[in-house]
């Protein structure tokens, strides 16, 4: 069930507070509403992290490329190292770890 927020919180800063809050909400991929809750509400919020997202691409792009030439274990034990790289930087970026890898499946 989706809570409904109804009831708005007025606040003022500076014109560059605002630059600086909306640079921080897109680099934390939220919209400013979610990020001042969230900064509001003490939870820990991290920045998006796409130069390791990008790093963690071409590691997969080369896997691919790769797999053709490599014998089945090789391809299995890289496999594995990257889904682990994966799951980190997921579960390190504000991800939820319940323990299960299940909601990275979808």
């Amino acid at each position: 069930m989706q809570r409904t927020r109804e009831y708005p919180i007025q606040i003022r800063v500076t014109e560059s507070e605002k630059r600086r809050l909306q640079r921080n909400a897109r680099a934390c991929r939220m919209s400013l509403s979610a990020y001042m809750r969230a900064v509001g509400l003490g939870k820990e919020i991290q920045p998006f992290p796409a130069d390791e997202i990008h790093t963690l691409y071409r590691s997969f792009c080369r896997l691919r490329d790769e797999y053709p030439h490599q014998d089945l274990d090789w391809i299995e034990q890289r496999f594995e190292e990257l889904t682990r790289q994966f799951y980190k930087l997921c579960t390190e970026s504000g991800g939820s770890d319940n323990g299960s890898h299940e909601d990275l499946a979808h």
